[in-house]
């Protein structure tokens, strides 16, 4: 990443997550377009905001692995959603999201916001997002392959986005 003043830390993802849409705020509910293949993290809390009308979640299937990319590329440009949330490697597959240029291409911080979950490929892979990082939020940590243990969750937060979350965490 390009400046290391726009990484946040939390003790896990899922505060980063709750912050993060808490600062989406808006009409509700908000449209969500997902993946089938989201970690336990997102798939349940946003399942919890859908009971509770918060969300409305678009969810594309991983499977055929082959098109996968991009099937969820063509949902994008058929409906615009509010938030945008993909996996860049799917947890239980190893899939990768290959489309990270295309999905920042179409975010603003009045428009979609970009969500790209980078948990399953930090430190397993080279990642490079200085191309992508004035408009895509990435949300990970360093539990898995960076090995720093529990407590150790990450956010980048795109300049101009998110300025306001309702959840400002504890410090």
């Amino acid at each position: 990443l390009p400046d290391p003043r726009t990484i946040g830390f939390a003790p896990n993802t899922h505060e980063l997550l709750v912050r993060l849409f808490s600062a989406r705020g808006g009409k509700a509910p908000l449209d969500v377009l997902t993946t089938d293949g989201e970690f336990h993290s997102f798939r349940r809390q946003s399942a919890r905001w859908e009971e509770d009308a918060r969300v409305e979640r678009r969810v594309v299937p991983c499977e055929p692995f082959e098109t996968f990319t991009e099937r969820y590329l063509a949902a994008l440009r058929e409906k615009t959603p509010d938030i945008a949330f993909v996996s860049h490697v799917m947890f239980k597959s190893g899939l990768r999201f290959d489309g990270a240029e295309k999905l920042a291409s179409q975010a603003s911080p009045d428009g979609m916001w970009a969500v790209l979950d980078v948990y399953h490929s930090f430190m397993a892979m080279p990642c490079d997002f200085s191309k992508v990082a004035d408009r895509l939020f990435l949300l990970g940590g360093g539990y898995k392959y960076a090995m720093t243990g529990e407590g150790a969750g990450f956010i980048h937060a795109p300049p101009d986005f998110a300025r306001r979350p309702q959840n400002t965490g504890w410090f």
